[in-house]
């Protein structure tokens, strides 16, 4: 299976249908060779629906181009597993939903980077 196609098979996730749902509801066209829920995300801070720390913002952006295994090894995803971060389900549009992701990211960044929110000297 190469990229593409696995892109394509994390895409179909339920959170990743919900945020490709969102994208097309506000006119913005989902990009197959990403994860739909971190492009969801990544507008709005494009769009200024959520606020986040700079290296949260530069984290997302990048994400939009890390192939599949880095992908999944940041997201900490199990074979078989759906990404599934607390409240996604219950986000009643671009902010909520874009928030819900943004949180479970910076919580990935302090367990992957750990130095991330350490205090500098």
């Amino acid at each position: 299976m190469n990229d593409t196609d696995i892109i394509r098979d994390l895409n179909t996730m339920p959170v990743n249908v919900k945020a490709r749902g969102l994208l097309e509801m506000l006119g913005e066209e989902a990009r197959e060779g990403s994860l739909h829920c971190v492009h969801a995300a990544l507008y709005a801070i494009e769009k200024g629906e959520v606020v986040v720390e700079t290296d949260v913002a530069e984290t997302v952006n990048a994400m939009m181009n890390w192939r599949p295994p880095r992908l999944v090894n940041f997201l900490m995803l199990m074979s078989g597993e759906d990404y599934d971060p607390p409240g996604w389900e219950t986000a009643a549009d671009l902010r909520e939903f874009a928030g819900a992701i943004l949180d479970d990211i910076e919580a990935k960044m302090v367990t992957h980077f750990p130095y991330y929110r350490s205090p500098e000297s």
